[in-house]
């Protein structure tokens, strides 16, 4: 018993002295063997897993149990013995090789034991292991060993438990202390990579673990390593994306947000996560969820190698962590979305000042792209779209990193598919596209292949309007943040605001401009001013007008050709006026000469054929044209163009149909003019003709028979005295001739008016007409009585239409309808012969000339093998040209 006690003593004084738990460990195991003699003693941990881990061991000699070794005692008769220690009672085996069984009791076998005793150690009330006695075969248990060894398991417990107090308190100092240093940090305001690799770093020292780091959640299948330390910082890169799947520690916190362990990486574990752990000789691995303001942000991890053990406490001490770790997260993200809304406020403030301002809209449009761009950080691209009219968006600004063959200023492209500036388009609204691959069309395709991974897009709303659109891209595969569309929408607010400033602005200005270049062309018009000279003057204005650094005018020939009637800008030795150019291939005028509407060309993407190759010799990179008009028939085109860097201003389009309106106006009117004045020769050449037809016609018929008359007479009155028969044959000659010369005389004025016009009207002067032709001829006429002015020029009309027709058209038949409605009388002549009619035809131009005195119109139908239709437009107050 004293030497017992003695024993007590020295291990109570290692106790109290602090010594190492395994010291102390040691010290018993020896002490025992000291007092029982036996073969063996062991000192075992108790672990979670069902297994003993040897903390002190002794032997008489070899021993298959060494300190750290660990046993599994998953037998039942060990389980059992476990079972029983649990209690708080100690066990007695007589015979170990009879009695249980397992790989440790084999081992204890083949090392000579024979019996063995064991008393539980109980630390805080739960049992921590125990300590076992074998004896040598042969020997028997000493004499009271349970109680004995009961002594020695207080011991035990006693030197655990202030170890393991000093262990915690050696640990919470040092978790304190790691936690100040973090906070530290935060404090400072360091950038979140460096707090979260020091997080890293103090967990793995505080674990004794292998690898350490911090995971953020991207979306629920993608994970990014923020922060990584050990093994895993040295074989995967800060930055690296996980794919979240299968089962490992991250996959299964991203799928149910709870805490996780596995502590056999190779056979529990799949996915290309658990196939990056084998390749990190991982063997347990620990994680817990790091929430951030309610949601699951990621998780921090820790994991020891092959061969090694997680201490039993660390899930607890990982879990306590993360919550600090939260914390400096949530700190640091507030932190750094101060800073964002600073910077946003600032660039929303600069941007405002420019409105303020009222800067260029090209300095407007540019620092936009660039403070968007800047706001949502780096490799971020940023585009202003216009829409234009022809369901295309032309790009006016840019910003960020624009890859060669990117986007630039200037282009159009179509606003088809589902692109986001195509969505944006229709549904009028910010749109988000997380992955472009799943778009399509003209914009959506150029994103991809640049690839382009997500995008934001946001209308910009003037009045009311779709103006355009501006998009932010960028190249990486994370979404943008839920609040993207916000912070874009503040911007194209801003600039809605300035559009509608500068496009008041500039509607004012414009009015003023055009109203000044309409009344300078007006003029020219009034003044009666030559063609070209107008052409000239237009061009100039037009010049102007659209800050365009070319500007020309081109009239139809036929469908194949065009003539320069006018140009400004262009060198003479590649464009000059008089030159024929052909409209083959696709170029602007081509264009509004097949659509009769606005065109425009980008001529670095667009275009080809001789005229679109002249375009690109005078440097230019976008041409648009607007139809020119007269009356009704396409004359020609008008264009502006643009050199490199410059653009048309908004709406070029139409303000340059409505310059167009007005050469419309000057041409018509000149060719009103031109033809006014050829009517006025024509009618007075076919005055004078007629009234020397009339003298002719008098001269060797009426005239003559009447003078012969006279003569006749002269010679009866002489012959009356000395013949009288003689005298009265001379009279009944002479009353021939004078009977002759009054149906010549009644002959010639039926030719110059018809008696049946002036006596029926022009329903009966027609039918008669109609009547003396040899050809089938249908007449509908109302037999409402006109003007006689009216009725003679429609009669003529007729006349000389059905002369034609019986001339030159070798018809079968013909009509003629004559329909009264709202103040005009209509004359129609219809034939079904060979067609071609020649406008330019002297009957046809003396039609035209009667029509214009009387204020009326002329139009030809004669399309070649299908007759002619020639309608004339007779207003029936008659409108005299003067002069």
């Amino acid at each position: 018993m004293a030497e017992q006690q003695a024993a007590l003593r020295r291990v109570a004084v290692l106790v109290a002295n602090g010594a190492a738990p395994a010291d102390v460990f040691e010290a018993i195991a020896r002490e025992v063997a000291e007092l029982l003699r036996p073969r063996l003693v062991q000192i075992y941990r108790w672990e979670r897993d069902g297994s003993v881990t040897v903390a002190g061991t002794w032997g008489d000699g070899p021993n298959p149990f060494p300190a750290g070794s660990n046993w599994a005692w998953d037998d039942p008769s060990l389980v059992a013995m476990r079972a029983h220690l649990r209690t708080g009672q100690p066990v007695r085996i007589e015979d170990v090789a009879e009695d249980i069984a397992g790989e440790p009791v084999e081992a204890g076998v083949s090392a000579g034991i024979g019996s063995a005793a064991g008393a539980p150690v109980v630390v805080g009330g739960e049992a921590w292991g125990h300590i076992g006695v074998a004896m040598a075969k042969g020997m028997p248990l000493p004499d009271r060993i349970e109680e004995r060894l009961a002594d020695f398991t207080e011991l035990v417990a006693t030197a655990i438990s202030s170890s393991e107090t000093r262990e915690q308190h050696a640990r919470l100092a040092d978790e304190q202390a790691a936690l100040r240093r973090v906070a530290t940090l935060v404090a400072r305001g360091a950038p979140p990579a460096d707090v979260f690799d020091a997080v890293a770093a103090e967990l793995g020292r505080l674990l004794d673990a292998a690898s350490s780091g911090l995971i953020r959640f991207e979306d629920e299948n993608t994970a990014t390593l923020v922060a990584g330390w050990g093994r895993l910082g040295e074989v995967v890169t800060t930055g690296a994306r996980l794919p979240i799947g299968g089962v490992n520690v991250i996959t299964k916190i991203a799928r149910t947000g709870r805490p996780a362990r596995i502590d056999d990486y190779d056979p529990q574990a799949s996915g290309e996560i658990a196939e990056q752990a084998r390749q990190l000789q991982t063997s347990t691995a620990i994680g817990s969820p790091i929430q951030v303001a309610g949601r699951l942000w990621g998780a921090i991890i820790a994991a020891t190698l092959s061969g090694a053990t997680m201490p039993t406490d660390a899930q607890a001490r990982l879990e306590q962590f993360t919550e600090l770790i939260a914390t400096a997260i949530s700190n640091t993200e507030a932190r750094v979305e101060l800073a964002r809304l600073a910077d946003e406020q600032a660039a929303l403030r600069r941007v405002a000042t420019l409105v303020a301002e009222e800067a260029p809209a090209e300095e407007l449009f540019a620092k936009v792209a660039e403070e968007v761009a800047g706001v949502f950080g780096q490799r971020i691209d940023t585009a202003i779209l216009r829409y234009e009219p022809d369901e295309t968006a032309t790009v006016v600004a840019v910003s960020g990193e624009q890859p060669a063959g990117g986007i630039r200023v200037g282009v159009r492209m179509p606003i088809d598919g589902s692109g986001i500036s195509a969505t944006v388009y229709r549904e009028r609204r910010p749109v988000r596209l997380d992955d472009y691959g799943s778009a399509d069309g003209s914009i959506a395709d150029h994103a991809k292949v640049h690839e382009i991974r997500a995008a934001v897009g946001c209308p910009i709303l003037v009045r009311g309007r779709p103006w355009g659109a501006m998009v932010v891209a960028h190249y990486d595969e994370r979404p943008f943040p839920p609040e993207a569309e916000r912070h874009v929408s503040q911007f194209t607010e801003l600039v809605a605001t300035a559009i509608a400033n500068a496009e008041a602005r500039a509607e004012l200005q414009r009015l003023a401009a055009e109203q000044a270049v309409l009344r300078r062309v007006a003029t020219l018009v009034a003044e009666e001013a030559a063609p070209a000279d107008l052409f000239d003057a237009v061009i100039d204005e037009v010049g102007r007008l659209l800050g365009a650094s070319q500007a020309g005018m081109m009239r139809y020939e036929g469908s194949q050709e065009a003539t320069i009637v006018a140009q400004r800008g262009q060198d003479p030795s590649i464009v000059r006026i008089g030159m024929r150019v052909s409209l083959e291939g696709d170029s602007v005028a081509a264009r509004v000469l097949r659509n009769g509407r606005a065109a425009r060309i980008n001529h670095l993407e667009e275009g080809r054929g001789d005229l679109a190759d002249l375009v690109r010799r005078t440097n230019v990179d976008v041409t648009i044209g607007a139809p020119i008009k007269v009356e009704g028939r396409l004359w020609g085109v008008i264009a502006a163009s643009w050199k490199p860097g410059e653009l048309p201003p908004a709406g070029a389009e139409e303000r340059l149909g409505e310059l167009a309106g007005l050469i419309d106006t000057a041409i018509a009117n000149a060719h009103s003019r031109d033809q006014l004045t050829e009517s006025r020769a024509r009618v007075v050449t076919a005055g004078d003709e007629a009234r020397r037809r009339v003298v002719r016609d008098l001269h060797d018929g009426a005239q003559q028979r009447l003078v012969y008359s006279i003569v006749t007479l002269k010679l009866a009155q002489r012959a009356q005295r000395t013949d009288p028969e003689q005298a009265a044959a001379l009279l009944a000659e002479a009353l021939d001739h004078a009977e002759q010369s009054n149906l010549e005389l009644r002959e010639l004025a039926h030719g110059i008016l018809p008696a049946v016009l002036t006596r029926g009207g022009l329903g009966d002067a027609i039918d008669s007409l109609a009547a003396r032709l040899d050809l089938p001829i249908r007449v509908e006429v109302p037999r409402t009585r006109l003007t006689p002015e009216l009725e003679s020029s429609a009669y003529f009309i007729v006349a000389e239409a059905l002369t034609n027709v019986v001339k030159h058209s070798q018809a079968t038949s013909a009509e003629v309808t004559l329909t009264l409605s709202g103040g005009t009388l209509t004359v129609e002549v219809r034939d079904d012969g060979v067609g071609g009619a020649d406008a330019g035809g002297y009957g046809l131009l003396g039609i035209g000339d009667r029509a214009a005195a009387l204020g009326g119109r002329l139009r030809i139908d004669s399309p070649p093998g299908e007759g002619t239709v020639l309608t004339a437009a007779l207003p029936l107050a008659p409108q005299r040209h003067s002069g």
